[in-house]
Parts: structure tokens; C-alpha cells; sequence
């Protein structure tokens, strides 16, 4: 179970680390001198990504409180 644990953390992480770039790359987008039509096509490509991110990294998150909880609950 504990290597299990392991692995979603590890995944957990790397999807964070991902949103946090595409979160600064949205700002990067959102500051920049590009023509309005190109900065919006960007900007909205980038929100669906951070969006499929952040739905990843809750059902990810809920994934692994459920495992945590099974596993204590198991022990007791």
C-alpha cells in the first residue's frame, strides 16, 4: 500500500508543478504586447488547461484520502 501512496504523491506533485507553470505562462500571455485575438486564443487555451489540471489534481487528491482512510480503517 505504502508504494502505492508513494506513486500518487509523486504524481500529485508533478501535476502541481504543472499547474504552477501554466499558471505563470497565463500571466506571461495576460502581460503581453500581443494582438488582443492572439492573447485571448492563448489565454483560453491556457484556463482549459489549468482547469483540466486542477480537476486532475482534485479527483487525484480524493483518490488517495479515500486509499489513506481504507488503509486505517483496515488497521483498526
Amino acid at each position: 500500500m505504502n508504494s502505492k501512496v508513494k506513486f500518487l504523491e509523486i504524481m500529485l506533485s508533478d501535476l502541481i508543478s504543472h499547474r504552477d507553470t501554466l499558471e505563470l505562462e497565463l500571466n506571461r500571455v495576460l502581460n503581453s504586447d500581443d494582438k488582443v485575438i492572439h492573447k485571448k486564443m492563448d489565454f483560453d487555451k491556457l484556463l482549459g488547461e489549468i482547469t483540466e489540471t486542477n480537476s486532475k489534481i482534485s479527483l487525484l487528491s480524493d483518490f488517495m484520502s479515500n486509499m489513506v482512510q481504507n488503509n486505517t480503517n483496515n488497521k483498526d
